[in-house]
């Protein structure tokens, strides 16, 4: 089985839009393993710049994938709770309740608060920004090889 890195931000549009390419570009390869490599490639600004962080969406999908939660499902319904239904996904209540009926909402509260998942969101923003040296998302690497954005992978125009 190939192997495809899909290194991403929640908050990123174009994330977004390399998820809808990545679903077309997929529906013939069966082959392929996606591997979720969430990262925050934008800093917090020192001033609220009225951008949100996905800190805690990150660490909802480690949540996720620890409870067998479809994450190309996830993909999807985070984008609809950030894009369309504006949650504010910065705030762990917030967030839980955004998932009554699609997971346990109760218990994923209880992760983020205790901050379960903070070391494999660490890991998850080092491995991408230092080790893989992630600059743009969406960023994908197919078999360990170089990273490629979303038009070089997809073979899209500029």
């Amino acid at each position: 089985m190939k192997k495809l890195e899909v290194f991403f931000d929640y908050n990123c549009p174009y994330c977004l839009k390399g998820y809808h390419n990545l679903i077309e570009f997929l529906a013939n390869k069966p082959d392929v393993d996606v591997v979720w490599r969430p990262c925050e490639i934008y800093e917090r600004p020192k001033h609220y710049s009225g951008m949100m962080h996905t800190d805690i969406c990150i660490q909802a999908m480690f949540f996720a994938a620890e409870n067998g939660i479809d994450l190309f499902d996830f993909y999807k319904k985070m984008g609809e709770l950030i894009f369309e239904k504006r949650v504010n996904v910065e705030n762990i209540d917030t967030l839980s309740d955004a998932f009554e009926g699609y997971l346990d909402v109760e218990a994923l509260r209880q992760a983020l608060k205790s901050g379960k998942y903070s070391k494999e969101l660490k890991d998850a923003n080092h491995y991408a920004l230092n080790v893989r040296g992630v600059k743009i998302v969406p960023s994908y690497s197919a078999d360990g090889g170089e990273l490629q954005d979303r038009q070089e992978f997809f073979g899209l125009p500029y």
